[in-house]
Order: structure tokens, then sequence, then C-alpha cells
């Protein structure tokens, strides 16, 4: 029962999906996304300076930023059949550990649940982007499938790349 203990080690990556956008809500887009935002502010509300000596101005666009967990959108129940929980668990387990598998079902999700709301946003001036922050010791390296790539490049979704010195 080794393979279970590896959802127990650190995440070798972490996927963070970030919206820009002139004025979307970003309650809608945690509503739409199913996922709540760690960070996030709409366009037009008070903007409170950094330093707390100039007068406050308003945010000039949305903003919305959240976590990902692919390993989470597994939809893998076999009832019954309580015997292949471990399966369930592996399988898990493997898509946190397994960048090119969580890229792959990232794309699968947001072209089967999302398109709409990517084409949407890309229309009115938005721009999503899917962060990927590496730990460089950890990760030597993983792939991009072809499909998979055409399928963040027909949604409008820019990959951005982060390698941690961990």
């Amino acid at each position: 029962m080794e393979a279970l203990e590896l959802s127990t080690q650190s995440p070798a990556f972490q996927l963070s999906l970030r919206v820009r956008h002139p004025s979307i809500d970003p309650a809608a887009l945690s509503r739409e996304f199913a996922i709540e935002a760690e960070h996030s502010f709409q366009a037009g509300q008070p903007r409170r300076s950094r330093s707390g000596l100039t007068p406050g101005s308003v945010h000039a666009e949305t903003y919305w930023l959240a976590n990902l967990n692919p390993a989470s959108w597994l939809d893998l129940t076999f009832p019954g059949r309580p015997s292949l929980e471990a399966a369930q668990k592996l399988m898990g387990a493997a898509v946190t550990q397994s960048l090119g598998w969580a890229l792959s079902l990232s794309a699968t999700r947001f072209r089967n649940r999302h398109a709409a709301l990517l084409q949407q946003i890309s229309s009115e001036g938005g721009r999503v982007t899917l962060l990927v922050a590496l730990s460089a010791g950890t990760v030597s390296g993983f792939s991009l499938t072809p499909e998979v790539g055409r399928t963040f490049a027909e949604l409008g979704i820019t990959l951005e790349f982060e390698f941690t010195g961990d």
C-alpha cells in the first residue's frame, strides 16, 4: 500500500485559475466555476492605497484567482464495489502527482463545462490564465500533449509556468 501514501506528500505543483475582466462580477465566476476565489475584487470597487498616504482609487478591472484541485473532479464511484475504493484513491493520488494528467483533466473539464463562459470572457475583453507553480526539486519534467495544448488555445486560456526553488 505504498502508493496510497502519495496523497499525503506535499504536491509537486499547484494549479490556479486567474481571470481578469473589464466588469464581470467575481461572485458570478465563483458560481460558474463552482470554486471559491482565494482573492478577488470587482471593477469599480474602492481600492486602498498601499501607503495610506494618497486617496484611494477604484479597481480598473475585475480580478479573480482560485486554486484548482483536479483530483476532486474525478467522479469514480463504484457502487456496491467497496474493494475499488483503493483504485479511486490511487487515481486521485496520481492526478495530484502527475502534472500532465492534471493539465489534461483541467483542459477536459474547462472544455466540457465552461467553454461558453470562457468564450464570453474573451469576447468581452477579459483574459484567463492557468497558473502552474512547479517545485523544481520535485518535478523533473512533464508532457503537454498537442490535444491538451490545442484545447487550452481554443478556450483562450494562457498557460503560465512558475518554477519555485523548493
